[in-house]
């Protein structure tokens, strides 16, 4: 469920050829996971998708759906 590392590689060029996503003159996408798992990755990922080195990243938890599926175990 942590796919940045991937999804990333092809996101705009999957925006750019569908007729219906674009991205507004401007925005910035800034990639990240979630503190938790991104210990998981290789160090050269922790430094680039950490929220601790995203300048104006905020901290959450990201585990919504663990916590939603918790009570079904």
């Amino acid at each position: 469920y942590d796919i940045n590392c991937q999804y990333n590689k092809f996101f705009k060029d999957q925006v750019t050829s569908s007729m219906y996503l674009f991205i507004p003159i401007g925005m910035d996408i800034i990639p990240r996971i979630g503190l938790w798992h991104v210990h998981g990755y290789q160090d050269s990922c922790y430094v680039q998708y950490a929220s601790n080195f995203i300048h104006g990243s905020d901290r959450i938890d990201c585990e919504i759906m663990e916590m939603l599926w918790a009570s079904l175990n």
